[in-house]
């Protein structure tokens, strides 16, 4: 009797388990839809390499947006430290 009962759970968690998952997947996959998915924002892969080694290189995607906004980011962080370095006790 206890060997059919769990037989029968399998089953019922076999045969439902599938059809549940398949539901909320499509669902999350349009939900998660990111930005730069679309053709007018093109994911770009580039190449840098890691300090202090000959060999390993790190490669990073983002769309051009996350590029340009990256960019940017970094402009204004040296424009800081140059003008912070100015700004010392004299």
């Amino acid at each position: 009797m206890k060997k059919f009962a769990l037989l029968a759970l399998v089953v019922v968690f076999a045969i439902g388990t599938p059809a549940l998952a398949k539901g909320p997947a499509a669902s999350e996959r349009a939900a998660e839809k990111k930005p730069g998915m679309d053709q007018a924002d093109p994911i770009e892969c580039r190449k840098f390499q890691e300090i202090g080694s000959r060999l390993k290189i790190k490669r990073i995607c983002m769309s051009r947006s996350e590029w340009a906004a990256q960019a940017r980011e970094d402009r204004m962080n040296i424009e800081r430290s140059q003008v912070a370095r100015g700004l010392g006790p004299t």
